[in-house]
């Protein structure tokens, strides 16, 4: 079995519910908030469409394009 290490981008959006006794205090809870924590405490979901691969790291000390990624490396096992 092979490493294949993608380094990737993609637009993610989420809801999350914060109690508080007003809406600054609200909003400064939230942006303290780390990314993981937010992450992991919020409905989340991607936009349609916006994932991309930045590139691939098929192991073998070259790094390929989402281009040449598609077009060969991937069809290699």
């Amino acid at each position: 079995m092979n490493k294949y290490t993608f380094n990737w981008k993609d637009t993610i959006h989420g809801q999350i519910e914060i109690e508080a006794d007003n809406g600054v205090e609200a909003e400064r809870l939230f942006r303290e908030m780390s990314l993981e924590k937010r992450l992991a405490t919020s409905l989340t979901d991607t936009d349609k469409d916006t994932l991309r691969i930045k590139y691939v790291d098929n192991g073998l000390g070259d790094i390929q394009t989402p281009e040449e990624w598609s077009k060969t490396w991937k069809q290699i096992s």
